[in-house]
């Protein structure tokens, strides 16, 4: 079964959660160990071309050894990992005949995971994950087969609802630049198949278009301000920009001078994304940007180190230099791992951060903000930075791995946890925001008038949140909308995630 599909009828027909990833073993080598254990693969294995190291020929039990291994070494919660019986059919599927071992290797995995929950009754650990190495190293790429577009799915009185959130800038231009696809433009059905079908089928249809793997062409038919219209899309590989910024000018409170207030789109912690954010904040800082908001809205995580390099440029190095960023926290087994990342300027590509200085900034915020993202916010509360939360509660995900190909699939199991120089962390249900806010699709991102942004506006010129939020609820572009949005982005669950580097 394809993951995407798997992953997508979990989010239409239930709610998207977030997950992460796993790496780097210090455990000696020895004949039951996972490095004694790697890349000995089924013969069965359509992805093994993909490994990152010389692999040779074994069998699935092989890949079952190494999982059980890498696991019982590396995983947080390892003493919580249920007892497996190998010769389950789940771990051992086959699919015309011929043994399936991509899910019979996802299951055995997915079914090692904690069975704990946490206090609200979610699951502690929603994160793990596997994928094909391919997806995953063209995901760090910010390479995408697809037509450069961001999804929301959320419901209504008629069922699902699917909306085109983001139109990824790109060069050159992406399927749905050339084809004038806009945000805010809902989908109504794929190839003849309405997006409320829920027959298998249905989703299946569904799934193919909107996760494509290859570049066939799919009909779309939109619907924008009333009026529906069809475009036939064809999926290419899109180099996806993950920042935008831009400088407004705007009123501040009574008696004040007009704010400069520097607005910065960011949508994955990726390397690709380096060059625009160091581009942005050198931006702000020659326009003399005295108030920043950052909008993590659609930002699922990525590498930890870019996260830190953006906190600190934010910050500044008067509030940064030798503090720490996150502390990891790893299992009791490998408590001798734990270690304090300082606040860096240098980037995960070695680009160097310019120093902003601010001592408050506002973060626009939604159920899809996750991981790297959160440890974004938390790093900078820890060195007193106010940072006020403008939207809907995180993903809450304060977990985090190194990413582990066995087999041409890279494996993500959750080892450490993160907490900022306070100590503060533990935000598995989320963080709050201190302003309600949803997410305005009928507005450009960026735009003034757009929901989220115009809290902010509202916010600087002296209003408390409740007057903010109800200038912005109570204006035309959210009439009908309601208080709390519970839309998210449509995107496999495994790309929400907090990535660290082998190398520390």
């Amino acid at each position: 079964m394809n993951l995407c599909k798997s992953i997508y009828a979990a989010v239409v027909l239930a709610a998207l959660t977030a997950c992460g990833g796993g790496g780097g073993s210090t455990a000696p080598v020895s004949a039951s160990s996972s490095a004694a254990l790697a890349q000995i693969c089924a013969a069965q294995n359509p992805w093994v071309g993909d490994a990152t190291a010389k692999t040779t020929v074994g069998t699935l039990a092989d890949e079952r050894n190494w999982i059980k291994a890498y696991m019982n070494e590396r995983y947080l919660w390892y003493k919580d990992i249920p007892v497996l019986d190998s010769n389950n059919a789940r771990y051992n599927l086959s699919s015309n005949g011929l043994l399936n071992t991509i899910d019979s290797v996802k299951n055995y995995f997915n079914d090692s995971r904690t069975p704990l929950k946490t206090a609200s009754g979610s699951w502690v650990d929603k994160f793990s994950f596997v994928e094909d190495t391919a997806s995953w190293n063209n995901f760090v790429q910010s390479s995408q087969l697809g037509y450069g577009v961001m999804v929301k799915v959320g419901s209504s009185l008629v069922g699902r609802v699917i909306t085109v959130s983001y139109v990824y800038p790109a060069s050159p231009a992406s399927p749905a630049m050339r084809l004038g696809i806009q945000r805010g433009d809902q989908i109504i059905s794929v190839d003849g198949v309405s997006v409320t079908d829920n027959t298998v089928n249905g989703i299946a249809v569904l799934n193919e278009a909107l996760f494509p793997n290859q570049a066939t062409s799919h009909t779309l038919v939109f619907s924008r301000a009333g009026t529906t219209f069809t475009r036939m899309v064809t999926p290419e590989k899109v180099q996806l920009q993950q920042a935008e910024f831009k400088v407004l000018s705007t009123p501040g409170a009574p008696g004040t001078s007009v704010v400069k207030l520097g607005y910065l789109l960011f949508n994955n912690h990726v390397p690709d994304a380096e060059a625009k954010l160091v581009e942005a904040m050198s931006a702000f800082t020659a326009q003399g940007v005295n108030n920043l908001v950052v909008d993590l809205r659609y930002n699922g995580g990525g590498y930890l180190s870019i996260a830190n390099a953006l906190a600190a440029s934010v910050g500044g190095s008067a509030r940064a230099n030798g503090k720490t960023f996150e502390m990891t926290r790893f299992s009791d087994k490998r408590s001798a791992e734990n270690y304090a990342m300082p606040f860096s300027m240098i980037g995960l590509g070695n680009q160097v951060y310019p120093s902003l200085n601010l001592s408050k900034i506002y973060v626009l915020v939604t159920g899809s903000t996750c991981s790297a993202s959160e440890s974004f916010i938390n790093g900078l509360r820890g060195i007193d930075v106010e940072v006020e939360l403008i939207g809907n509660t995180t993903c809450g995900k304060p977990y985090g791995f190194y990413p582990q190909d066995n087999c041409g699939l890279t494996y993500a199991a959750m080892e450490l946890e993160g907490v900022n120089a306070k100590g503060a962390g533990g935000y598995s249900d989320g963080m709050a925001p201190q302003c309600v806010a949803n997410d305005d699709l009928s507005q450009p991102l960026g735009d003034p008038a757009e929901g989220m942004l115009s809290v902010v506006l509202k916010r600087l010129q002296g209003l408390s949140c409740n007057q903010a939020t109800g200038v912005a609820l109570g204006a035309t572009s959210l009439a009908g909308m309601s208080l709390r949005d519970t839309s998210l982005v449509l995107r496999p669950e495994w790309q929400n995630n907090k990535v660290l580097q082998i190398s520390r």
